[in-house]
């Protein structure tokens, strides 16, 4: 239980301070537990998405929904600057929400795991921020 705290303390504090976190953990333990990947890879999710000005994410059937304060024209900036076609390509801007539309329905760890990779290019996608 204790580590668990510690995760969530990292996390408040920002996202360097979780990977350090998670880089200690596994330096001490090893691999995690499925279980302690799962709580980690959501810690990094809710990190991600406050940095990113998104306070809430829900799932409807095949569509992703995130809440966000961010401007249409800095989604345009990020999104402009991702990586990955499949992401970038499924994500909308509408209303203060990006959405996403996926392929199928996802189980919710496979939903997990695209809401962690799509905030991952988004966050990676900060610094070009940098440059306007």
């Amino acid at each position: 239980m204790e580590i668990i705290n510690d995760a969530e303390k990292a996390a408040e504090k920002d996202i360097w301070s979780l990977m350090q976190f998670t880089e200690n953990l596994r330096r001490q333990y090893g691999k995690e537990p499925y279980s302690m990947e799962i709580l980690l890879k959501k810690l990094y999710v809710r990190r991600m998405a406050a940095d990113l000005g998104i306070n809430r994410i829900y799932a409807s059937g095949k569509m992703v929904g995130m809440e966000t304060r961010m401007s249409k024209r800095v989604f345009k900036l990020m999104t402009d600057s991702m990586i990955s076609d499949v992401h970038r390509n499924s994500l909308i801007f509408e209303g203060g929400q990006i959405r996403a539309e996926l392929l199928l329905e996802l189980p919710r760890e496979q939903l997990l795991n695209w809401i962690f990779q799509c905030l991952a290019e988004l966050h990676a996608s900060l610094p070009a921020l940098i440059k306007y």
